[in-house]
């Protein structure tokens, strides 16, 4: 049995509570994880984060971009428009305001995943957990998409002290853009992203078929574009159809994944047809692999499902079965009207039709699959 290292704290709480979308969201994915007892199983270790040094916030980002971030956390809002230049050029603003405990949100959430990427080791096969990481968009020198450092760059780089080929899975509905830019000339990290692709869907230019790496790093980067509405079965069929051919080609040693939940049908995005038992057997497929883990949040913007998914992404690594009927606790009232753990399929038009399932496909197995094999066998 595989031990289980969950990340959390109060401190962790409070500094997610500065971003508006998904107040409220951690506390409900602890109390959840309590009402199941999960928290009481032998094999799962709830560990206190370490905060981020500026070292270690450096590996991801230029020391210029943090020092503005820390900077312009301690100006009144109202003068705010005098570094408007500035702001505008490190993207500081609108989806991404700067508020005063923005320099101590940025340590946690860092710290947080890479706390939990330390306890993976060739040695074991645990399986690692930060959902409240997985802030996918932050580029170098610039904030994107509600995220202003990129944590799932610095678990990668902490693990990288360790292992020789990651592959990172990214399941969130937007593509993660942060992650392509920090590993697209490497050979050694491997970046899966499925994700809507769609004019004017963000992040915009960003995630097409034909962006698979450059330099070393060239076919060692696979983009799935999905269109609108794709259902339970053919994302699991594409996926499961997937992750053996890059389990095979690329031969990872650890795997980290990106839980975004914002692809079920509930979420207020408003795109995927997804419900939870979709996702759980798509993180159950790459558990039975049996390498080190490390599995990380992402959106999720209905909390009541995104507390939902993770929990039962839980029960999944502890090989326990939840009841359907969610227990009473103190934020029983957020899972009405149904008060179920499993979520509801949508309806919406499924855009994805399976020729073009196919030829995702095959255009992958063609242009990177292929280099990938070739590459690693060498």
């Amino acid at each position: 049995m595989r031990d289980v290292i969950y990340i959390t704290s109060l401190e962790l709480h409070k500094s997610l509570d500065n971003i508006e979308k998904i107040r409220h969201r951690s506390y409900l994915v602890d109390a959840l994880i309590q009402a199941y007892e999960l928290d009481k199983h032998n094999h799962f270790h709830s560990i206190q984060p370490q905060l981020a040094t500026d070292n270690e916030l450096a590996s991801a980002h230029d020391r210029d971009y943090l020092d503005f971030l820390n900077f312009i956390s301690n100006i009144d809002p109202n003068h705010e428009q005098l570094y408007k230049e500035q702001m505008d050029f490190y993207k500081i603003g609108y989806e991404c305001p700067s508020f005063e405990q923005l320099p101590s949100f940025c340590k946690w959430i860092g710290g947080a995943s890479i706390t939990a990427a330390r306890y993976l080791t060739r040695s074991n096969n645990n399986i690692a957990i930060n959902f409240f990481g997985g802030w996918h968009h932050a580029k170098r020198s610039e904030a994107s998409g509600f995220c202003y450092i990129n944590d799932i760059v610095m678990a990668i780089n902490e693990l990288r002290k360790t292992f020789d080929r990651i592959c990172y899975i990214d399941l969130d509905l937007h593509h993660g853009d942060g992650l392509q830019e920090a590993f697209y000339c490497s050979s050694k990290v491997l970046i899966v992203s499925l994700h809507k692709y769609e004019t004017g869907f963000f992040p915009i230019n960003s995630g097409g078929l034909d962006e698979i790496g450059e330099t070393w790093g060239r076919g060692f980067n696979i983009n799935v574009p999905l269109h609108h509405g794709i259902d339970d079965d053919q994302y699991l069929s594409l996926f499961m159809r997937l992750l053996p051919k890059i389990n095979s080609s690329f031969q990872p040693e650890v795997f980290v994944v990106q839980c975004g939940a914002d692809t079920l049908f509930g979420d207020p995005m408003k795109s995927f047809n997804l419900t939870t038992k979709c996702i759980i057997k798509c993180i159950e497929q790459i558990i039975n692999l049996n390498k080190p883990t490390l599995l990380l949040g992402g959106g999720g913007y209905n909390i009541a499902d995104t507390a939902r998914l993770w929990t039962s992404i839980i029960g999944i690594c502890l090989n326990e079965t939840l009841d359907n009927d969610i227990p009473e606790h103190d934020y029983f009232s957020y899972y009405g009207p149904d008060f179920t753990l499993e979520t509801w399929p949508g309806n919406r038009t499924n855009k994805n039709s399976q020729k073009y399932i196919d030829s995702l496909l095959d255009y992958i197995e063609r242009n990177q699959i292929d280099i990938m094999k070739n590459q690693i066998c060498q």
